[in-house]
């Protein structure tokens, strides 16, 4: 699968000039490397692959605070969602946790320590899963998580 933005999804990135303002109103843009200015940055010069694979896609709080204090406009949240939702599309093993967090917490209503490594773990096939199985039983036994 082709990584790629509807004409609609890549005007709004192209008219970002790199003031830093969204940056600065974010909350969570100090928890990583990455900024919205950043992740828009590479999105400008081609770079779709590192922006998906940017930790800010999933700290961000979708807030708005960003798309606010843009003077030109630019719907930086929408466009986070936007990669998201591609990153969702991609098949590659380090997505494959947000997806399993995101399954378990829609079904259950929270998120299960113990389902989540069990389902990671067995997602490594032809590795030794039962290795992590057996921590992961130890762990739950003990308390640590739930």
């Amino acid at each position: 699968m082709s990584l790629s933005l509807s004409s609609k999804e890549i005007s709004p990135f192209a008219c970002c000039v790199q003031c830093g303002r969204c940056s600065f109103g974010c909350p969570v843009a100090f928890e990583t490397a990455h900024t919205p200015r950043k992740v828009l940055r590479f999105l400008q010069v081609g770079r779709m692959e590192t922006a998906i694979r940017s930790p800010f896609l999933w700290f961000c709080a979708t807030c708005q605070a960003c798309t606010v204090r843009c003077p030109r406009g630019v719907d930086v949240a929408g466009i986070m969602l936007g990669l998201r939702r591609l990153g969702f599309c991609e098949t590659d093993k380090e997505l494959s946790f947000y997806r399993h967090f995101r399954r378990i917490v829609e079904r259950r209503g929270r998120i299960s320590e113990l389902r989540l490594g069990l389902k990671l773990a067995l997602g490594k096939l032809p590795l030794h899963p039962w290795e992590d199985a057996v921590l992961l039983f130890k762990l739950w036994r003990r308390g640590k998580i739930g």
